[in-house]
């Protein structure tokens, strides 16, 4: 366990560190922007389908920006379901990595259905499919890896993933913050953000602070 909090210290340093001092870092991170992209576009479909409503097709954009064609469901889920969303996959990933490593594979087996899911189904681009089969068909190659490098993977594109939509609070993304205050305006847009990072946190904290069971 040391080992593995060492690792999500070090991932979120190093992340740091390549925002924010090295040249060119959009490049470096870019797959992991577009990761944490399809992430919070099939939080906005999951809620909307366990809301009642129906997924049209997903886009991921080039430039790491995207959106998911939603018919129905009830708004006021399906607006934060993104970013919201996003950190359930990144918790998935992280609790799975830390507490649950024997399963780990079988995480990946459900990511890659997900992905090939929403490349074949939720049809919007030629683009975004070929990007998800791209991704699928790495991680068909990484579960092929022993258990512990498959489990260190997930940790770190767990962190990675928390640490991008955490530092992006701010936007929250600013299209479905700024709908959803419109929506429920009891409180002003950077009030809901710190509403909606304050619930990221709260999970991902309970999250490291579980006592392994035996």
């Amino acid at each position: 366990m040391r080992k593995k909090l060492f690792l999500i210290i070090l991932t979120a340093i190093l992340y740091w560190i390549i925002k924010n001092y090295v040249p060119y870092s959009g490049y470096i991170l870019y797959p992991i922007t577009l990761l944490v992209t399809f992430f919070h576009e099939t939080g906005h479909a999951f809620f909307a389908l366990i809301t009642g409503g129906m997924v049209e097709g997903i886009q991921i954009n080039s430039d790491g920006s995207g959106f998911a064609r939603i018919g129905g469901g009830w708004s006021f889920l399906v607006l934060p379901g993104g970013y919201i969303g996003s950190a359930l996959w990144g918790n998935l990933l992280l609790y799975m990595a830390l507490y649950k490593e024997k399963y780990s594979r079988f995480l990946l087996y459900f990511i890659i259905a997900i992905l090939v899911f929403s490349a074949i189904v939720w049809f919007n681009s030629i683009g975004t499919s070929a990007l998800l089969i791209a991704f699928a068909a790495f991680l068909v190659w990484m579960s092929r890896q022993k258990k512990g490098i498959i489990s260190n993977v997930l940790l770190i594109l767990g962190t990675t993933s928390l640490i991008y939509i955490i530092m992006d609070f701010n936007g929250g993304p600013s299209s479905d913050l700024a709908r959803f205050t419109a929506l429920i305006p009891i409180l002003p847009a950077f009030l809901w953000a710190i509403v909606w990072l304050v619930s990221v946190l709260a999970l991902t904290y309970a999250i490291l602070i579980r006592k392994k069971r035996i």
